[in-house]
């Protein structure tokens, strides 16, 4: 940044910062909003995941704009920009989804340890309740299946509508795919002189890295933050045979 001039520098600087808490606010919202539900189920809320992640995902996408303004190769137009916002969109959407995940690693961490104020205390004492009650036990058990999926609901169903979102993420890498494609195109139809050749693309190669790159970033984000929510599912498939195993053991023979 030696070639800009003081006050361009203290600009920068503040954009950064307020970039840096737009985000914390953003994602403590996002996390305040997911432990909502919980809060009826006595569960304690982690505050300062949102917080921390929105914070270095605001610096990242104000670094993102900055380095493209200033440093990169001028933009050949309102296509490009349009490009270069995906790899701000894909930071953004992977940031919440990471708050999401080490959201419900922590709980479900909480539920394999036993700890108390948990589900898995609470179907406890469904339990306990189920092998001292005097009714049917047809009709016990269906109302325990219930009980089951009241609980499954906290975890299990809010994880799979996030894994459903985050399929979105690859579609922002598209984005920036279909700009650098329609880049390309825009500099083929410059080749109408055979020494306008090279140069036409040499042009042409950036729509090429931006097609690619941003398809790229994308998958990166995509790929460990989709293996993450494949974990995270089957250890809630763990969870549930337990929680219905404690039937079977204060029921059975």
């Amino acid at each position: 940044m030696g070639g800009l001039h003081w006050a361009e520098m203290l600009s920068l600087v503040l954009f950064w910062a307020v970039c840096a808490v737009a985000g914390a606010l953003i994602l403590m919202q996002h996390a305040a909003t997911v432990c909502r539900y919980e809060k009826q189920f006595g569960l304690t809320a982690f505050t300062w995941i949102g917080p921390v992640i929105g914070g270095v995902a605001g610096a990242g996408m104000a670094g993102i704009g900055i380095y493209f303004y200033f440093f990169a190769p001028p933009a050949g137009g309102w296509v490009e920009w349009v490009g270069r916002s995906s790899y701000a969109l894909i930071l953004g959407s992977s940031a919440a989804h990471l708050v999401t995940l080490i959201h419900f690693w922590r709980r479900l961490n909480a539920e394999n340890n036993a700890q108390p104020d948990t589900l898995t205390a609470r179907r406890k004492q469904q339990a306990e309740r189920l092998r001292h009650s005097r009714e049917n036990y047809a009709d016990l058990k269906a109302r325990d299946d219930d009980a089951i999926d009241d609980l499954l609901a906290v975890f299990g169903d809010r994880l799979l509508t996030a894994q459903r979102a985050l399929n979105r993420i690859p579609f922002y890498g598209y984005l920036g795919t279909v700009c650098g494609i329609l880049l390309m195109a825009e500099e083929l139809t410059l080749l109408d002189e055979a020494t306008e050749t090279f140069k036409v693309l040499r042009d042409m190669a950036g729509g090429l890295v931006l097609a690619f790159q941003t398809t790229l970033v994308a998958l990166l984000a995509y790929l460990p933050l989709r293996k993450g929510y494949d974990v995270l599912l089957s250890r809630m498939s763990d969870l549930e045979r337990e929680w219905l195993g404690m039937r079977d053991v204060e029921n059975g023979p």
